[in-house]
């Protein structure tokens, strides 16, 4: 706290970590649909170098289906309202 006391002493613009919650998991469709789908499509197999995985994990980005997307937004857009009615707590 020492750090966050001299920082907002210090710089009039100072947003502590008080500010905002912390990244919320039910605000983040990356980690529950799309890292998901990545991490099964490009792990299955393990790779021989870095290069290898990041070719197949832009394939599998490059192949994800139009639906899978539409679907994914979605289910986020339903999470937003959901928080919302939670007035900002986590769900």
């Amino acid at each position: 706290m020492l750090t966050q006391d001299f920082c907002s002493r210090i710089f009039a613009d100072f947003w502590s970590a008080n500010y905002w919650p912390p990244s919320s998991p039910d605000l983040n469709s990356l980690d529950f649909a799309v890292w998901g789908f990545l991490e099964k499509e490009t792990n299955s197999t393990p790779h021989p170098n870095v290069d290898s995985l990041k070719a197949c994990n832009a394939a599998a980005w490059a192949n994800m289906s139009t639906d899978f997307i539409k679907k994914s937004c979605a289910a986020f857009r339903h999470r937003v309202d959901t928080v919302i009615e939670a007035k900002g707590d986590y769900i």
